[in-house]
């Protein structure tokens, strides 16, 4: 019989659940706030902006998850260390994946030329850089505050590494 895991176990451990919850919300908070930016710059009404900024959403979640399948099969094919240099290729290699994967879509829903869609994708990455450092360091301050609360509460012990 498998035992069910408690929120807070799912929220501690980072497990698949919680993983999930943390990348839909990341995506959902940025369609919110992207999308009046991609009104603003492609001159698109709101609704539009927001469905494009959906569809680019979506394309980056399965993106995200091809991408770093292939990159832990060829890290265990090749056990290569995650340095500096490995962490920024990796980054860089995504983006570049990502505009080749965003750009075409962006050109045919909004109805404008690669370039100008290809431009429209720098504008989005260029707010999705200080977006993902801030999310995420709100996020992570969050989740371990929740767990530290939890904790308190329950009289356990702080853990080592969080």
């Amino acid at each position: 019989m498998v035992s069910k895991m408690k929120l807070i176990e799912h929220i501690r451990s980072r497990s698949p659940l919680e993983r999930t919850f943390h990348a839909i919300s990341y995506e959902v908070v940025g369609i919110v706030t992207s999308a009046p930016i991609v009104a603003f710059l492609s001159g698109k009404p709101l609704t539009d902006s927001g469905m494009l900024a959906t569809v680019v959403a979506v394309i980056a979640m399965l993106w995200n998850y091809a991408f770093n399948w292939i990159f832990d099969k060829l890290h265990n094919k090749y056990q290569f260390d995650k340095n500096l240099f490995v962490r920024i290729l990796h980054g860089a290699a995504f983006e570049v994946g990502l505009i080749l994967l965003t750009v075409p879509p962006i050109s045919l829903l909004f109805g404008m030329g690669l370039t100008d869609a290809f431009l429209l994708e720098v504008g989005m990455l260029i707010y999705f850089f200080p977006y993902t450092i801030i999310y995420n360091w709100v996020y992570d301050k969050l989740r371990l505050g929740i767990v530290d609360r939890y904790d308190k509460k329950h009289g356990i012990q702080e853990s080592e590494g969080e």
